[in-house]
């Protein structure tokens, strides 16, 4: 979503600077050692360097949940700042108890019960300990810290936009400035919410609203300077309209390794997980690779022009980008996830070379995959839909004549079920794939609905092939190893592996 509005802002000569907090996305530090302020100190450098390459630019702040409430600090300190829009805010406080109350909901998936009670996990907090967040380790003084992140008066003019959640929020933050501009426009929630979301009218909006306000009092400047990467051990690259992340060894790699990502996933992996990986490798001397598929992250397209077919033609221009910073004859290794490993197979096929292949969570290909997983996919897509007409809004679309069938087609159908055409494709890799020699992982999740079928499935296969193969099933995991011990032992099982 940050990239859209950035490319809007960028058609009508507005730039912007997207960067990771501390423990984030590709920044680097640890999120559970990370000390709370750093989030604010971050965002000061932020301006600053933007301020230091435009210095007569005015800037405005685009924030997100927790991040507008960031967004609402920095504007209250920065006199350049000169527009305000925040999505969805909602009070650190708030935020907590959600997080809280979504660890519960998961444990009763992976466990059949919740193993703590929200007053419990509460109290551990305000203790001081470590609690573990879906896979993010939050500390006893980030808690603290987050008690502290409240709406504030803002310094300037300020559009809210909180698509139906946390009011509460949103209306202290308007509370704040009189004269805040309230959006009417409703949205899913989209941190929220497995797959892409169409945010187009909310990234429309938005950005119209800061450009007619910065363009009032805006002199044209020079282009902004490229930032410079700080750190040795990574850095952001480009190839074939791709971007990606480099995480570097120390010295000459003695191998490289290809992150594939899934299908509404980025470079960096569910809840970091291809970072924590790839930095692993890196110091063990392996050149890692992540890119971001098209139309996905940082790369160029858009999301609805991506496809399993486009994915593993930029597998193997990354493939080749990795192999020239190579030393003649390193091993490639290739670790992916959900949708990634078909790429990786796909890509495997055409390159029988590949050293190795770790696949997480893998979606069954062809002919393997059981008619239940259609069936299962299609009845959730039929009961998000069942909820969406329970909504007043969703009535006022149909009778007004706005909803767009193809897209609601295109999501109980195309996306949830595959065409006899996509099936047939995908047995002609495995066709091809017949031949693959190198030793693979599998790894799923206990708690993964689809992995039993999904597992009895590859490990015929293979079997059946002549392909060496071994599985490892991470218990009451889910589909993306969301907790710190499962993340744990994914990484731990999967290092070994390569290491071999």
């Amino acid at each position: 979503m940050f990239v859209q509005a950035a490319r809007a802002l960028a058609d009508v000569h507005i730039a912007s600077l997207l960067f990771d907090l501390p423990g984030c996305g590709d920044s680097d530090g640890d999120f559970a050692e990370v000390p709370p302020e750093s989030f604010e100190r971050a965002c000061e450098a932020a301006c600053d360097w933007l301020a230091g390459a435009a210095p007569s630019a005015p800037i405005a702040l685009l924030g997100v949940r927790t991040g507008a409430l960031l967004a609402l600090r920095l504007a209250a300190k920065r006199p350049e700042v000169q527009a305000l829009a925040l999505w969805s805010p909602v009070a650190g406080a708030d935020f907590v108890r959600q997080l809280l109350q979504r660890r519960m909901v998961n444990d009763m998936v992976a466990y059949g019960k919740a193993r703590e009670s929200r007053a419990s996990l509460d109290a551990r907090l305000r203790a001081g300990e470590t609690v573990d967040l879906d896979g993010y380790a939050l500390s006893g003084p980030f808690y603290a810290w987050l008690q502290t992140l409240a709406a504030q008066p803002s310094g300037c003019p300020t559009r809210i936009a909180s698509g139906g959640h946390d009011e509460k929020c949103a209306e202290a933050c308007a509370l704040s400035r009189p004269d805040a501009v309230r959006s009417a426009l409703r949205f899913p929630p989209f941190w929220n919410t497995v797959g892409h979301v169409d945010l187009v009218p909310l990234v429309s909006e938005t950005t119209a609203w800061i450009a007619d306000l910065l363009s009032q009092s805006a002199p044209r400047t020079p282009a902004l300077p490229a930032l410079q990467p700080r750190s040795a051990r990574a850095e952001l690259g480009e190839f074939n309209g791709l971007r990606a992340a480099w995480d570097l060894p120390a010295g000459t790699p003695c191998a490289g390794t290809l992150f594939l990502h899934g299908w509404s996933g980025d470079r960096t992996g569910p809840h970091r997980l291809f970072v924590r990986f790839a930095r692993q490798l890196a110091d063990a001397g392996v050149l890692c690779l992540r890119p971001d598929f098209y139309g996905r992250g940082l790369s160029d397209g858009a999301s609805a022009d991506a496809s399993i077919a486009r994915m593993t033609r930029d597998a193997c221009a990354a493939l080749e980008a990795l192999r020239a910073r190579l030393p003649p004859r390193a091993p490639i290794s290739v670790v992916a996830i959900c949708s990634g490993c078909k790429v990786a197979v796909s890509l495997a096929a055409e390159h029988p070379e590949i050293a190795q292949l770790v696949l997480w969570s893998a979606e069954s290909m062809g002919s393997l995959r059981s008619s239940a997983t259609d069936a299962r996919k299609t009845s959730h897509a039929l009961l998000t839909y069942a909820r969406k007409l329970m909504r007043p809004e969703t009535w006022k679309k149909i009778l007004s004549g706005n909803v767009r069938t193809d897209l609601v087609t295109k999501a109980l159908v195309k996306h949830e079920t595959r065409s006899a055409d996509e099936a047939r494709s995908e047995d002609e890799t495995l066709k091809r794939f017949r031949a693959f020699r190198s030793p693979i992982l599998f790894v799923f999740g206990g708690s993964d609905p689809d992995a039993p079928g999904s597992s009895r499935a590859y490990a015929g296969y293979c079997g059946e092939n002549g392909i060496p193969c071994e599985q490892h099933t991470v218990a009451n995991a889910g589909h993306s190893y969301y907790g710190e011990e499962w993340t744990r032992e994914l990484i731990d099982v999967s290092l070994r592996f390569l290491k071999r």
